[in-house]
């Protein structure tokens, strides 16, 4: 906690290569990881933070959503479930690495973090798929670091 992220960079659904850090520099940023796209449990997660976005961006949150999963793969799953924030790929397991996420065969463990100006500030691992949008606006009123108007 406090520590800044890692200067790391995955790739967007179009391929494109983007710096974690420098999306996580500015503001709050909800970056979760998840196991895989198109699975069961990953998609409600997902649909979850879309259905919430609305109540997380009022807070000032930004989403983003990381996975091992190829571009195509997070495209089709952008695309499938209408999802309204950024899903960034790491086939490599780089970022994952980075991060110091556990793997359970070959996929990301499901964690949270809550990052501000580059900061972890928060970290939940064992977010549930169900409650996620929920979780974290709670971890910000919790704390002193909620927007305050």
């Amino acid at each position: 906690m406090g520590s800044p992220i890692p200067d790391v960079w995955a790739l967007d659904p179009v391929g494109n290569p983007v710096s974690v850090r420098e999306l996580c520099s500015k503001g709050l940023v909800l970056l979760y990881f998840f196991p895989k796209a198109n699975t069961p449990g990953c998609t409600v997660q997902a649909c979850n933070l879309r259905d919430h976005l609305a109540e997380l961006q009022k807070a000032n949150v930004q989403v983003i959503g990381i996975s091992r999963d190829k571009p195509t793969v997070q495209k089709k799953f952008i695309q499938n479930n209408r999802l309204n924030f950024m899903l960034l790929c790491d086939p490599s397991g780089e970022v994952c690495k980075e991060f110091a996420i556990p793997l359970f065969f070959g996929m990301p463990k499901r964690l949270s973090f809550l990052i501000k100006d580059g900061k972890v500030l928060w970290r939940d691992c064992h977010p549930n798929i169900w409650n996620t949008a929920a979780e974290v606006l709670e971890a910000l009123e919790a704390s002193n670091f909620w927007p305050k108007d």
